[in-house]
């Protein structure tokens, strides 16, 4: 089963983000359709879809809130932060690919890319 996920590394402290939350949604019929939000664990990893939310592929956007994030470390931002609510839109064609968003973070920047690899079975 395919799975989309994200990684998401706090560059200021050299730590995975843990507690940052993210929201997906995807093109359906024409219209964005909201799928369940997520929070990154501990090794700054969470599971965004899996299954049948990736059969077909298609569109997707994935907001993460690093604005938040940065607030609850205490770095210290000003209300209006240069890095806030970052959002992503791509595309996933049909297959059997897991899909991982790997992302650096600042309160000045981030960078994010996409890695493939063969999906896992199911045991």
């Amino acid at each position: 089963m395919a799975k989309l996920e994200i990684s998401i590394l706090d560059m200021v402290s050299g730590q995975m983000a843990e507690g940052v939350e993210v929201q997906l949604r995807k093109v359906v019929n024409g219209d964005w359709q909201q799928l369940p939000d997520a929070k990154t664990a501990k090794g700054g990893h969470a599971v965004l879809c899996a299954g049948a939310d990736l059969d077909g592929g298609g569109y997707f956007e994935v907001l993460v809130f690093l604005g938040k994030y940065f607030d609850q470390r205490g770095y210290g931002l000003p209300q209006i932060k240069l890095v806030d609510i970052v959002p992503l839109r791509f595309g996933i064609e049909s297959g059997s690919a897991d899909i991982n968003i790997r992302m650096t973070s600042s309160t000045k920047g981030y960078n994010a890319g996409f890695a493939t690899e063969p999906a896992h079975a199911e045991a």
